[in-house]
């Protein structure tokens, strides 16, 4: 009897020494899981992370560190991928963006996280002395509005000055209250106040001169005679312009816009004219040859116009002049 009890204490004995040992064995791994975590990267929406984690999936790795993945963000492994020592998550969170440029809107979700990208991605990327509010160099947030403006080279010409300026206004009017230019009553705007602005567009300060209407002939220049080039200067009827003050030119015509004077050696009395200055971008229509004046020699002409204001602005320059 004895010797069966102390057959079954032996036995009982090994089977508690081999619990112990795989116990012993169960710690021994659990310590060396816990002692070498393994080392992923993320990269959140373009700034690096590096974690060390014990989580078996990407999704549990999100639950323990507390990243949100919302539905239109896009991440580079499934979350039911498992974790591997040395992964590379690459997370880009979704925002909705709206963008104004130069007038026009729109909108969309993008994964771009400055400004400038989103630009490039719309297809609007800024160019030259273009702007954006906020700076190319900028974060993107969600619901975040991007307003660019559009430079534009303008040429303006007024008198015989001729300046450029790069804005960002969209219509002529802008564009004059902010360089500080307003128009006499004897002047025009060519093109109107309300046109539109484009790059490279020419905006001028012009004399209220309107010939073309006041002695249109029903011409076609290609009917002309022939051409010269002239240097044109203006006058008007006053006396110490034009000798006498009675309004009455040399050929008997009363002196109005669109009286031109001549060299009646060059050009005949009568003659009908059409005068525009040689880069076409001063016109002054269709004229007659009905004055004369004492400087007025050669190939010069002098243009009829209502105020001396017209005059200085038009000053000296070259023309051409076509003869019928």
């Amino acid at each position: 009897m004895r010797s069966i009890m102390n057959r079954s204490t032996a036995a009982k004995r090994k089977i508690v020494a081999f619990v112990l040992c795989a116990l012993m064995l169960v710690n021994i791994f659990t310590a060396a899981v816990e002692e070498n975590p393994a080392i992923i990267s993320v990269n959140y929406d373009g700034t690096e992370y590096s974690y060390a984690t014990l989580a078996s999936t990407v999704e549990e790795f999100l639950s323990i560190e507390g990243i949100q993945i919302k539905a239109n963000d896009y991440m580079s492994h499934a979350k039911t991928a498992p974790i591997e020592d040395g992964m590379k998550i690459v997370v880009n969170v979704a925002k909705y963006v709206t963008v104004h440029d130069d007038g026009v809107t729109s909108g969309a979700i993008t994964y771009q996280t400055t400004v400038e990208g989103v630009l490039e991605e719309f297809g609007a990327p800024l160019e030259g002395n273009d702007s954006s509010w906020p700076s190319a160099e900028e974060s993107i947030y969600d619901g975040i509005e991007i307003n660019v403006s559009r430079a534009k080279l303008i040429t303006f010409t007024r008198g015989g000055t001729t300046l450029q300026y790069y804005t960002y206004n969209r219509t002529v009017e802008e564009f004059l209250d902010e360089v500080g230019v307003s128009c006499d009553s004897d002047e025009k705007v060519v093109p109107s106040s309300t046109a539109a602005l484009y790059d490279g567009m020419t905006v001028a300060i012009k004399p209220k001169v309107d010939a073309m209407s006041t002695m249109d002939f029903g011409l076609d220049l290609s009917q002309a005679k022939r051409v010269i080039t002239c240097e044109a200067t203006a006058y008007t009827s006053a006396a110490d312009e034009c000798g006498k003050s009675d309004g009455i030119t040399a050929s008997g015509m009363m002196f109005r816009v669109g009286v031109v004077a001549v060299d009646r050696r060059q050009i005949p009395l009568g003659t009908k004219l059409y005068i525009e200055s040689l880069d076409g971008k001063y016109v002054y229509g269709y004229c007659i040859a009905a004055d004369t004046g004492g400087a007025i020699k050669g190939n010069k002409v002098d243009l009829a116009m209502n105020t001396k204001g017209e005059c200085f602005q038009f000053g000296r320059r070259q023309v051409r002049v076509y003869i019928f």
